[in-house]
C-alpha cells in the first residue's frame, strides 16, 4: 500500500542521526485549525481520511482546514470524550463518559451489550487485527458481534485494568495491576504476572510488534517477550523516561511500535531505538500516544498535539547556538566520506557524532570548498582571502595566491586532480602544482570584470563555467569556447549547471528565469527544454540544480526544494527552517538531499524510489441554504424554493503534509462546465434560476493528478410566475385577452364602419341636395348667358317676349339677386353740384 511505503521511506537513516543539534519540524495545533490549546484526549482517521480528535469537551472532526465539533446538544451521550477509534465499515467508535456510540454519516447510534445501552464509562477499549472492537466495562470485557452488539467474552479482572493490546491471530492482551491476560482465539486465556518477569507494579502499557515482539511495562520498568517465548525480558534501559500513565501504544506502518512516556516518544524496532523529544524538536514533553497517518504524516499528543511536518523526512540544523542560524553556502562530502559546509562563519563539519568547525575559519565567509590530490583542504571566500588546510594540519593558513586567491566564487577539482577556481572578477583560474601559482585561463575583456560562479566537468571530461558573460566549455582539447544569447540561452549570464545521463544539462541564471536543458555538441549550443514556474517550478529564481541518482532533477530556490519529476515542494509548510536557499548550496547522495540556507541546512530523506500519494479525496461537507444548513449524508434532499436560491457549500480535501497545500476545484453543472480553483473552502453561489444543478469537487496534493470526484444533486424551484403552469395560464390568459381586445376592436371598427356610412350618406344626400341647388344656379345662369339687348341710353333690357324691363327687374326676374338704389359720388357731382359742394346729400336723394 502507498501509505506503508510513505511511512517507511520517510523512516530510512533515521535511527543513529538524531546528534545533538538536528531538529525535526513540529507544527502544534490549536485554536488557529479550531482545535482546543490542551484537553486533548485521543485521535484517530477514519476511512475517509478525516482525523478525529476527542478532548474533554467534544469530538473534533479536522480535515486540514477547519475543525467541526460535536457535544451533548448534537447527540453525544457526554462531551467527555475518552478514547476515538476508526470503526470497521467506516466512521469512528467514541467512548465517552456515559457510554459508547458509533459516529457514522453524520448518525450517533449506541452501542448494546448483551442487549443492554451501557451507560458507564468504557474508557478501555481496542481494535483486534480483524477490526472488532473489544471493550472493557464494568460488566466484564465485550467484543463486537456485528454492527452496534457486543457480547461478553469474560468477567471483568480483580482489580484495576488500564490497557487493552491487540495481538496477531485474533489475540488480545488485556493488562491490569495483577499483571497480563492473553485472550486467545479459541475461547481460552493465558495470564502473565512477575514471575514471568513482568513488572511488580502491573502493566499499564502493551503492544505487540510486527515482528510478534510483545510489549509490556508502566512507570519506569519495560519488558519484552519474543515469540513463543515463556518470559518476558527487562528493557527497561531503553525507556529514558516513565511510560505515561494513561497513554496509548501506537503500532507503525513498518511493524515499529511507539511508547508515550513523559519525556517524549519512544520508537522500538528490535534492537534499534529512535526517541522524539524536546532535545531534537518536540514542543513539549509529556507524551499521551503517537499516531501516524496514511499519508505518512506523524502526529503527537501531549499537552497540546503537534504534527510532524514533511511526513517526517525534513531535519534541520541551525549550525549556531541561537534560532537565528547560519547561511550555508556550500556542501561537500570530503574523501573520508565527511560532510563539510561552507558557511558565513567558518567551515563545518557534519558528522553523526555532532558538528565540529574547522579551526582557524571562524569569522571567515566561506563560499565553497574542496580537497585537492594531494590532501589539502580549499575554503574560498567572495570577501576574503583562499585558505588552505594542509594534511596532518589543525589549523588553516591563508593560501599564498596574491590578488588571484582573494574574491574567489568557487573552487572544483576535476578527474584529472587539476583544480579550478571561479573568481569574482578574475575569470577562470587554474591552480599550477608544479608552479604554485594560479593561472589566469580566461580572463575578462580589456578594463572589464568577469564573474564565474561555478565550474563542473561533464561525463565527456569537458569544464563548464558559469560565469557573468555566459557559458564557457573547455574541450578535451584545453579551448575555451564562450556561448551566449545568440546560440540560444537566455541573457544576463548563469549560475550554474547540472548534467543529466543522456549528455544534456540543465542551466540556470542570474536573472529568475527557470531552468534550460541544452545539449552541446562540438561548437553547436541546441536548446532542448525550458522549465519555468508552474512546470515543477514554485519560482524562477533557481540558486542550485543538481540531479540524483535516479535521475531527479532537484532545485532549490528563493522558496524552497523544488523536484520536477514527478514534481515535488518542500518549504516551509513541510518544515525546512527557511525557504531561503543559498547559491550552489545543494547536493543529492542516495535518497538524501542537503541544501543550505539562510538558516542553516536542511536535510530531506528523499528515499531510493518514487512514492506518487494517491491525491486527496474531495468531500462537500455541508450545503447552507435560506435558514438551513445540512451535512452528509444528504439524504431524499427536497428542491430548494426560490427563496432559497442562494446556496452556499462547504468543500475539504483531509491531507495532512502541508496545511492549505491541497488544491481543490469546484464545478457546478447546469451553470458553468470548466473547472475553478477555489481558495476558500466556502463556495457561494447567490441567487440561482430555477433548475438542476450538479456541485461537483475534486482535489490535488497541489502538486500531482486531481482524485476522484465528489458531487451532489439539487434543484431548485422557479417563483411561481417562472412555473409550466404559471406560464401556461398566462399565455393562455394573454391569449384570452387578445380575443377580447380583437372582438372589441372589430366591434368598434364594425360601428366605425356604420357611424362613416351614416355619415357618407347623410353627406352623399347633402351633396346631391347642393348639386340640385348649384344645377338650378347654373340654369339660371344660363338663362342670362348670351347677348342681352340693352337700350344705350335708359339701359333697359329686352326679354325673350320683345318686352323692354328694367335692369334690376330683369336680373331678379331671371336670378335670386335683389337690389338696392343709391347714388355713386360721380353722379352726385354731376347731378347735384351744389350738395356735392357742401358734402352732404340728403337722405331723400340717396335713396330711390
Amino acid at each position: 500500500m502507498v501509505w506503508f511505503r510513505v511511512a517507511l521511506v520517510g523512516l530510512l537513516g533515521i535511527f543513529g542521526m538524531a546528534a545533538e543539534g538536528w531538529h525535526r519540524p513540529f507544527t502544534l495545533l490549536g485554536p488557529d485549525q479550531g482545535l482546543p490549546s490542551g484537553a486533548i484526549t485521543s485521535l484517530t482517521q477514519d476511512s475517509d481520511g478525516f482525523i478525529w480528535v476527542g478532548t474533554e469537551s467534544a469530538l473534533l472532526r479536522y480535515d486540514g482546514a477547519h475543525c467541526r465539533a460535536w457535544g451533548r446538544e448534537d447527540g453525544l451521550p457526554s462531551g467527555f470524550v475518552h478514547r476515538v477509534l476508526s470503526a470497521n465499515g467506516g466512521g469512528v467508535w467514541v467512548s465517552t463518559l456515559r457510554g459508547l456510540v458509533r459516529f457514522r454519516t453524520g448518525r450517533i447510534e449506541r452501542a448494546q451489550f448483551d442487549g443492554q445501552v451501557e451507560s458507564l464509562p468504557a474508557n478501555v477499549l481496542e481494535l483486534d487485527r480483524e477490526g472488532r472492537l473489544w471493550v472493557l466495562t464494568s460488566a466484564g470485557l465485550f467484543v463486537q458481534q456485528e454492527g452496534l452488539h457486543f457480547q461478553r467474552r469474560s468477567e471483568r479482572p480483580s482489580g484495576r485494568a488500564f490497557t487493552l493490546g491487540a495481538g496477531s491471530g485474533g489475540v488480545m492482551h488485556l493488562g491490569s495491576e495483577e499483571g497480563l491476560e492473553t485472550f486467545l482465539p479459541d475461547g481460552s486465556s493465558r495470564v502473565w504476572g512477575p514471575a514471568h518477569g513482568l513488572p511488580e507494579g502491573g502493566v499499564s502499557v502493551v503492544v505487540e510488534d510486527g515482528a510478534g515482539r510483545l510489549w509490556a511495562g508502566s512507570g519506569r520498568s519495560l519488558a519484552m517477550k519474543t515469540p513463543g517465548g515463556d518470559r518476558f525480558t527487562d528493557q527497561s534501559s531503553r525507556l529514558g523516561g516513565s511510560l505515561s500513565p494513561n497513554s496509548v501504544p501506537f503500532r507503525d506502518a513498518d511493524g515499529s511500535v511507539w511508547l508515550p512516556t513523559q519525556a517524549g516518544g519512544l520508537r522500538l524496532a528490535g534492537d534499534k531505538t529512535e526517541r522524539i523529544d524536546s532535545g531534537n524538536g518536540l514542543p513539549f514533553r509529556w507524551v499521551r500516544t503517537v499516531f501516524r497517518d496514511r499519508e505518512g504524516t506523524l502526529w503527537v499528543l501531549g499537552t497540546a498535539l503537534a504534527r510532524l511536518q514533511g511526513g517526517g523526512r525534513v531535519w534541520n540544523h541551525s549550525l549556531a547556538s541561537g534560532n537565528s542560524g547560519e547561511v550555508v553556502w556550500s556542501i561537500i562530502r570530503d574523501p573520508k566520506g565527511a560532510l563539510l559546509a561552507a558557511t558565513d562563519d567558518g567551515a563545518i563539519r557534519v558528522e553523526a557524532a555532532g558538528l565540529s568547525r574547522i579551526r582557524g575559519t571562524e569569522g571567515h565567509r566561506i563560499k565553497g570548498l574542496t580537497t585537492d590530490p594531494a590532501g589539502t583542504l580549499w575554503m574560498v571566500s567572495t570577501i576574503g582571502p583562499t585558505l588552505w588546510l594542509r594534511p596532518g594540519s589543525h589549523q588553516t593558513e591563508v593560501a599564498p595566491l596574491g590578488d588571484f586567491g582573494f574574491g574567489v566564487n568557487s573552487v572544483m577539482k576535476d578527474s584529472r586532480g587539476a583544480l579550478w577556481l571561479g573568481h569574482a572578477r578574475y575569470g577562470i583560474l587554474r591552480w599550477d602544482a608544479g608552479t604554485r601559482r594560479l593561472v589566469q585561463e580566461v580572463g575578462p575583456a580589456a578594463q572589464g570584470s568577469l564573474g564565474v560562479f561555478r565550474i563542473r566537468e561533464d561525463a565527456q571530461g569537458r569544464l563548464w563555467a558559469a560565469t557573468t558573460a555566459g557559458l564557457y566549455l573547455r574541450s578535451v582539447q584545453g579551448a575555451w569556447q564562450l556561448f551566449t544569447e545568440r546560440d540560444g540561452l537566455l541573457p544576463y549570464g548563469l549560475y550554474g549547471m547540472a548534467f543529466l545521463p543522456d549528455g544534456s544539462a540543465w542551466v540556470h541564471y542570474q536573472e529568475p528565469q527557470g531552468l534550460t536543458r541544452i545539449r552541446i555538441d562540438g561548437s553547436r549550443l541546441t536548446v532542448l527544454e525550458q522549465r519555468v514556474k508552474g512546470q515543477g517550478l514554485r519560482s524562477n529564481l533557481v540558486y542550485a540544480v543538481e540531479v540524483d541518482d535516479r535521475e531527479r532533477t532537484w532545485a532549490s530556490t528563493d522558496l524552497g526544494l523544488d523536484r520536477l519529476d514527478p514534481p515535488l515542494h518542500i518549504g516551509r509548510r513541510e518544515g525546512m527552517v527557511s525557504e531561503d536557499c543559498a547559491i550552489q548550496a545543494l547536493l543529492a547522495e542516495g535518497g538524501r538531499i542537503w541544501v543550505g540556507t539562510a538558516a542553516g541546512l536542511v536535510r530531506y530523506e528523499a528515499g531510493d524510489a518514487d512514492l506518487p500519494l494517491a491525491p486527496p479525496q474531495a468531500h462537500i461537507l455541508e450545503m447552507a441554504f435560506g435558514p438551513r444548513r445540512l451535512e452528509p449524508p444528504f439524504d431524499r434532499l427536497a428542491p430548494l424554493s426560490h427563496r432559497e436560491a442562494t446556496v452556499t457549500f462547504r468543500v475539504g480535501a483531509p491531507s495532512y503534509l502541508g496545511e492549505g497545500r491541497a488544491r481543490l476545484q469546484v464545478r457546478l453543472l447546469g451553470l458553468e462546465d470548466a473547472w475553478r480553483d477555489v481558495e476558500s473552502p466556502l463556495v457561494r453561489y447567490p441567487a440561482l434560476p430555477g433548475g438542476r444543478y450538479r456541485l461537483e469537487t475534486r482535489a490535488s496534493d497541489g502538486e500531482g493528478a486531481f482524485g476522484p470526484v465528489a458531487a451532489l444533486d439539487f434543484q431548485v424551484r422557479p417563483p411561481w410566475w417562472r412555473t409550466w403552469w404559471a406560464t401556461s395560464l398566462a399565455g393562455l390568459a394573454v391569449l384570452g385577452l387578445g380575443l377580447v381586445i380583437l372582438r372589441l376592436r372589430i366591434a368598434a371598427l364594425a360601428r366605425s364602419k356604420a357611424e362613416l356610412e351614416a355619415l357618407v350618406a347623410e353627406r352623399t344626400e347633402e351633396l346631391q341636395h347642393r348639386n340640385e341647388e348649384l344645377s338650378s344656379a347654373l340654369g339660371n345662369v344660363k338663362q342670362l348667358s348670351g347677348l342681352l339687348p340693352i337700350c344705350s341710353t335708359c339701359k333697359k333690357i329686352r326679354d325673350d317676349q320683345g318686352y323692354w324691363n328694367q335692369l334690376e327687374h330683369y336680373i331678379s326676374e331671371h336670378s335670386e339677386v335683389g337690389f338696392s338704389h343709391g347714388i355713386c359720388p360721380d353722379c352726385v357731382e354731376t347731378m347735384f353740384p351744389k350738395r356735392a359742394k357742401g358734402g352732404q346729400i340728403p337722405e331723400a336723394d340717396q335713396k330711390d
